[in-house]
């Protein structure tokens, strides 16, 4: 099957074979090898990159998580300061001047710790005496009422209520110079040193300030490195870096899922997902819920690659194209000389193999136009020995037609008897000349090999017909043939010496009653016929040979006559012995002169072989 396949695919010049073979075989395995190195060298690139990107988000998140503490611990402060929490306590011993003065003094050197940060806090504190301060400038003048309404004082006054709860993603509307700002806020409960709450604080974090400062420090500016997001658990975006850009949700959905995984401790390792030709690193910030995501084009990471690809096509074309010229140039000196030497070949061959070729050329060109001359010289002498054959053969057909000039004269004279004992009704003397006569003119035809089995039962009865009438016995012959084998071409003479065998051993001349049976049947694509006789069998009659002098007919000369017939086709020929005598079987391939036809059609009885 391989074996087909590869002769339909190859080319059928020899100029095309090596270039088929070149292609195959040399050229197409190395730009293989070298996609693959590339795409390698992608992956590797990528994992790279991953990795660096998972580093740098690490890095964000821990700034974030080193705020979120600062943020706690400055809450710890004021929750600590006693000038503080006794104006907290106490406001009637100072004046609304006075108490508002050293709150903001406590909020300016807070302050001055996020310096190095780079991030904004604004504080908002109320007591439980009906004054609120804040750190910032609000948008409307200071109501005690409306902020201790608001969702995050009712959430710390609740009973259950814990002392510090975060708060990410929250819309500020409150800070004039961020309204409308996303905060991450710290609401705290302080408490004095009976546990009981004096105070109660919100610290909010401008984050999406401080995300816009940490996703722009990079040596090579935002559009390079990629776009950056921060994504709440959920998967929606709740900061980028760039307006335009954006998380696709199946992005999002996959990051949750996969951070599920991880959280599992499946699959740990991978922190990338590639999407749309997007590379998408993240990292979950478990205390907000949320993940920070990098986003970077797989173009931009993989630049220096695709000027490489770029570089070896052009470079690996230009090797092809000039590869298939030189292939062309060094196989045409090759093919050339061989198509002129298949040009004149031909015209030997026209001319009747009288010329020879001009040995010109050298090396294997030469050798071939020495052998092809050789060759030529060969074929005109057996030319010569088979003339010379032909010519002894037509002498000795000439010297058998002379020779065949005896049997008729003796199958002329034959006639003359005939005609004789039919003028004076000599009856017997007429029949036996009748059956000699189809005898003699069966072996006169010298051209023909072949006959039909009815045409050899004819020379069976004529035969028949004469030794009956010469001993007198009473043998009878049977046949057991069907119609449509009547037509079957079998050797001439092939049955006639087995009935003579059967008469000569079997019964020995003898007067009384015989039988000899002769049967045609098909097995496969063979013909097999039987001469069966009920005659005295093998043993005796080989005792009875010992006292003749004439020599019986042998099956050697049968056998051998097969053989030469049927060259390198299944032949045989065997006596066996019987319960009731002797049995010769022959069979050879089966030759119809004329395909019988089935289901009542007639077969014509006069056939041209």
């Amino acid at each position: 099957m391989l074996t087909r396949w590869l002769q339909r695919i190859t080319p059928g010049t020899f100029k095309h074979r090596i270039l088929f073979s070149f292609l195959l075989f040399l050229l197409a395995p190395i730009a293989i090898l070298f996609l693959y190195n590339f795409r390698e060298t992608e992956m590797m690139l990528q994992r790279d990159a991953s990795d660096s990107n998972v580093k740098q988000l690490e890095g964000i998140k821990a700034d974030l998580i080193d705020l979120m503490s600062l943020v706690m611990k400055t809450g710890m402060l004021l929750d600590q300061d006693s000038v503080l929490r006794e104006v907290m306590q106490k406001p009637e011993l100072y004046d609304a001047i006075h108490r508002k003065r050293i709150v903001e003094n406590k909020f300016a050197s807070i302050e001055n710790s996020f310096f190095l940060t780079g991030a904004t806090v604004f504080y908002t504190l109320i007591d439980l005496k009906g004054n609120a301060y804040t750190s910032y400038t609000p948008e409307n003048s200071l109501n005690y009422a409306d902020i201790s309404s608001e969702p995050w004082v009712q959430e710390l006054k609740r009973v259950e209520g814990q002392r510090y709860v975060w708060k990410s993603n929250e819309l500020t509307t409150g800070v004039r110079e961020r309204k409308g700002s996303r905060m991450l806020s710290l609401y705290e409960v302080l408490r004095d040193d009976g546990l009981q709450p004096f105070a109660y604080g919100r610290f909010s974090i401008d984050y999406e300030g401080w995300f816009q400062e940490k996703t722009e420090e990079n040596p090579f500016g935002s559009d390079r490195e990629g776009a950056y997001f921060l994504l709440d658990g959920y998967g929606n975006t709740m900061l980028q870096s760039n307006s335009g850009e954006n998380v696709p949700s199946t992005v999002s959905s996959a990051i949750a899922t996969a951070s599920e995984s991880q959280g599992q401790g499946q699959d740990s390792s991978s922190h990338s997902i590639v999407n749309n030709h997007m590379l998408y690193t993240y990292s979950k910030i478990q205390e907000l819920d949320g993940y920070l995501v990098k986003k970077i084009p797989l173009s931009l990471l993989f630049e220096e690659v695709n000027k490489q690809k770029l570089r070896f096509y052009t470079v690996y074309g230009a090797i092809l194209l000039l590869f298939v010229l030189l292939t062309y140039l060094i196989s045409s000196t090759v093919t050339g000389p061989i198509k002129q030497l298949q040009r004149k070949m031909e015209t030997t061959v026209k001319l009747n193999l009288k010329t020879k070729l001009p040995e010109q050329g050298k090396g294997e060109l030469l050798a071939l136009t020495r052998s092809f001359n050789f060759m030529i010289a060969d074929i005109n002498n057996l030319l010569e020995q088979l003339k010379l054959e032909e010519r002894q053969k037509q002498f000795v057909r000439f010297q058998v037609l002379l020779g065949q000039m005896n049997p008729h004269f003796l199958l002329n004279t034959l006639n003359t008897i005939k005609s004789i004992a039919l003028d004076k009704d000599e009856d017997e003397i007429y029949e036996i000349c009748v059956s000699l006569g189809k005898i003699l003119e069966t072996t006169l035809n010298l051209e023909v090999d072949l006959i039909l089995l009815k045409e050899e039962i004819v020379l069976i009865e004529s035969y028949m017909d004469i030794q009956r009438k010469r001993f007198g016995h009473g043998i009878e012959l049977r046949y057991e043939v069907s119609r449509d084998l009547e037509y079957a071409l079998i050797p001439k003479f092939c049955l006639q010496p087995l009935v003579e065998n059967s008469l000569i051993h079997g019964f020995g001349q003898t007067q009384l009653e015989g039988r000899i049976d002769i049967r045609a049947s098909i097995h496969h694509s063979l013909l097999i016929l039987e001469v069966a006789d009920n005659g005295m069998g093998i043993k005796k009659s080989q005792a009875n040979q010992s006292y003749r002098k004439r020599k019986s007919i042998g099956l050697q000369n049968l056998r051998e006559s097969l053989e030469l017939m049927f060259k390198n086709q299944p032949t045989g020929l065997r006596m066996e012995s019987t319960e009731e005598g002797t049995q010769v079987i022959m069979h050879f391939p089966l030759l119809l002169s004329k395909p019988y036809l089935k289901e009542g059609s007639t077969i014509v009885a006069h056939i041209d072989r």
